[in-house]
């Protein structure tokens, strides 16, 4: 925990981190295309702008975690733990948040495209502000849906073209 890997060149290995403890440590900026953290901890881990693309976080604890500007296309976070986590201005394509703890946190700015899956993930409090959202992967069976209790919504452009806005 508490490493410093932020210039590293690992995208010559194929990375498995499942069940490793990252938590504290510095992660930004690296090529993990590919890596799984399968019940790993990254709680407070700094993920930001990194390559995320296909990595798999199943039941990882990211809670705090700073996953800003960072490439989650395709990437599973089922049963992960994500509660206070910043994911501003991340860009998400295929991502799966299925059965994810959410509560707290940050979205504000993400893109969000094609089959964003929050599948009864728990998005209570939420930031959305700024995001273009796609809920159509959420609707599809109301025993699937997320919980957004709660949760805050500014300029956010949702399927239908509707801008939702929340009272804070």
């Amino acid at each position: 925990s508490g490493a410093n890997f932020k210039e590293s060149d690992l995208r010559s290995l194929v990375f498995y981190g499942e069940g490793i403890n990252f938590s504290g440590s510095d992660l930004s900026d690296l090529d993990l295309a590919y890596a799984h953290f399968e019940d790993a901890d990254l709680s407070g881990a700094n993920l930001s702008e990194a390559c995320l693309w296909r990595a798999n976080f199943d039941r990882a604890d990211l809670t705090g975690a700073n996953l800003t500007q960072t490439d989650l296309q395709e990437t599973k976070f089922y049963d992960a733990n994500l509660s206070r986590a910043n994911l501003s201005g991340a860009e998400m394509i295929e991502t799966s948040f299925g059965d994810a703890n959410l509560t707290d946190s940050d979205f504000r700015n993400a893109k969000f495209k094609d089959s964003v899956r929050f599948y009864r993930a728990d998005l209570t409090r939420t930031n959305f502000f700024g995001t273009e959202l796609d809920l159509d992967e959420i609707r599809a069976n109301k025993s699937e849906m997320a919980i957004f209790t709660d949760a805050h919504f500014k300029d956010t452009i949702m399927p239908d073209g509707t801008i939702w806005n929340s009272e804070d």
